[in-house]
Formats: C-alpha cells, structure tokens, sequence
C-alpha cells in the first residue's frame, strides 16, 4: 500500500486534518508535474487536471495508513476519486503518491 498523500488545496492545513483524523502527518514540500490546479465552480474547491508542461505543488503527507485514507475519501465525497501519482519531493526523490482528481463527471472550469 502506497503511505503517502499529496494534497494540494485544504487539506494542506494542518489543523483541519488534526480535526478530521484525529492526528497530525509528518509532511514535506512536493511538486506534481504534469497537472495543473485550478478552482472548479461547480464543487467550489481546487481540483488537479493533467496538463503538459504544467505543476502543482503541495504537500506530500507521510505515512498515511488505510484508515486515515477511508476518513479522507469520506471528507473529499463524490466530487473526488483517488489515484495513485508521481511527485518530486523537497529533497529531490520521486515517489509514489496517492491524490484526489476530480470524480467522472465533475467539470472542468478555471
């Protein structure tokens, strides 16, 4: 199982994953290459598309176990499926990473 997530809007505060895990992740900085963010208005949240050339960064969330993840796809609901991703980390490494895209059917809007 992969143990670690990058996230990319709020999940990036620390507090509110305190509050809806009941613990903090040890965390660093992280970039995903070939996505870019952008705010979708139909959900009113950040989401992540693949696009060329394009980055996100973010933070690359430590350690993650299995129920951490069922409480986190819980939190992100329908608008969001988790796939598993390449980031570069602070310290140079790529790893595999797990991250929330916008679910099938969620549009595309900037």
């Amino acid at each position: 199982m992969i143990a670690r997530l990058f996230v990319y809007g709020t999940l990036q505060d620390e507090s509110l994953v305190e509050r809806l895990l009941g613990r903090r992740f040890r965390w660093q900085p992280a970039v995903l290459e070939g996505y870019c963010r952008m705010l979708d208005a139909s959900i009113g949240y950040p989401v992540v598309h693949p696009l060329a050339g394009a980055s996100v960064d973010g933070r690359l969330l430590e350690d993650v176990d299995r129920e951490a993840l069922a409480a986190i796809d819980a939190y992100e609901g329908r608008e969001y499926r988790r796939v598993s991703v390449r980031v570069q980390t602070s310290d140079g490494r790529t790893v595999d990473a797990y991250a929330y895209v916008p679910a099938a059917g969620t549009r595309k809007r900037q």
